[in-house]
């Protein structure tokens, strides 16, 4: 049976409702509050950890070691019950998908519990993979995906991955997975990339034979 990776953030919903923007604000914050980073090199650090470990927790354990739980926790401490809501048309559509479904995630299990909820999607998926089920190794390192598609008995053949970043996608097709990206903006597609879609509706096209 056909497995579908789902990516949240900027992924189930529109990266323009300002989610991630949210949780950025409370990453600055933390670098400044807790690790005592001045301001103005708040953005400087965190692309250098982005370029040099994949995501800001990466380099802040890597060079600061920092507990993992708490960062999680601090960053994802946030209210998004007014960017959020219930989203009938995409549970349906998710029912409505053959496979079976998971999510993936470099978020907490508990922020991707957190925006099912909100997003009235409980139930919808048969597991949800947080960073801390990745052993903080998050996407797109191989060993990201080795382990979800463990989780799930999946072969990644028989897998696809949903995502908003192009690494994840190309990281997931150098294993032999199907790749969809939920792209934002205009950037032209590459060979990794084995279709585009604008909006995560649109993937019902793809496999719904709609």
């Amino acid at each position: 049976m056909a497995v579908f990776f789902f990516d949240l953030d900027n992924t189930l919903y529109a990266e323009a409702l300002g989610v991630v923007a949210r949780i950025d604000r409370r990453i600055n914050q933390y670098l400044e509050l807790r690790l005592g980073i001045p301001a103005a090199e708040v953005d400087g650090v965190r692309r250098q950890f982005w370029a040099e470990h994949g995501t800001t927790l990466r380099g802040l354990m890597t060079r600061h070691s920092v507990d993992a739980d708490d960062y999680l926790e601090y960053v994802h401490d946030v209210d998004l019950g007014d960017l959020l809501a219930p989203d009938e048309r995409l549970r349906a559509l998710l029912e409505r998908l053959p496979g079976r479904k998971a999510i993936f995630s470099n978020a907490s299990r508990a922020h991707a519990g957190r925006v099912l909820g909100l997003l009235g999607l409980e139930g919808a998926f048969e597991t949800v993979i947080g960073l801390e089920d990745l052993g903080y190794v998050p996407k797109p390192q191989p060993q990201a995906f080795r382990i979800a598609l463990a989780r799930l008995g999946a072969r990644a053949e028989a897998s696809t991955l949903i995502d908003d970043l192009r690494a994840n996608l190309r990281a997931a097709k150098q294993l032999g997975m199907r790749t969809v990206w939920v792209a934002s903006g205009a950037e032209p597609p590459d060979a990794t990339i084995d279709h585009v879609v604008a909006h995560v509706f649109e993937i019902e096209r793809i496999f719904c034979g709609v």
